[in-house]
């Protein structure tokens, strides 16, 4: 399902500046991503037109997707080493409100929100941008 990395640039570099909204969240991205690059099928969300922050935690804290992915511990170092495709939820204390994707070979993770819309970022850019803690998610 891969495809070849000319390919994939060209499809990256196709979403990046898209603009955020309710029917094309940080969730939505997700999903078209993982579909396009792994053949991974996530469950459709019904988004709010009135999204809050707090609908945003409640969500991906208790969505029933989360039991078919692990959360990568970190290693004796403190560093965590995600696989390609693996899900990045962001937090800017400790509740999960955000979604990315990691790109292993960029080094980056792809993710979209109200600000910026879709954004291919270094994590160190994250952190600056306030998405103090993030986390990593491989599938089952």
């Amino acid at each position: 399902m891969m495809p070849d990395a000319p390919a994939r640039a060209a499809y990256l570099t196709g979403l990046i500046g898209r603009p955020w909204s309710p029917g094309a969240s940080c969730w939505h991205l997700a999903c078209e991503v993982e579909a396009a690059l792994w053949g991974r099928h996530l469950p459709a969300v019904e988004i709010p037109d009135a999204v809050t922050w707090r609908w945003m935690v409640d969500t991906l804290a208790a969505h029933p997707e989360r039991g078919r992915w692990r959360e990568l511990p970190p290693n004796p170092a403190g560093l965590v080493a995600p696989s390609d495709g693996a899900l990045v939820l962001m937090a800017r204390v400790t509740q999960g409100a955000h979604v990315g994707i990691w790109l292993q070979p960029e080094g980056r993770v792809l993710h979209a929100d109200a600000e910026a819309g879709v954004a291919l970022d270094a994590m160190v850019t994250l952190r600056a941008r306030g998405w103090a803690r993030l986390r990593f998610f491989e599938p089952i």
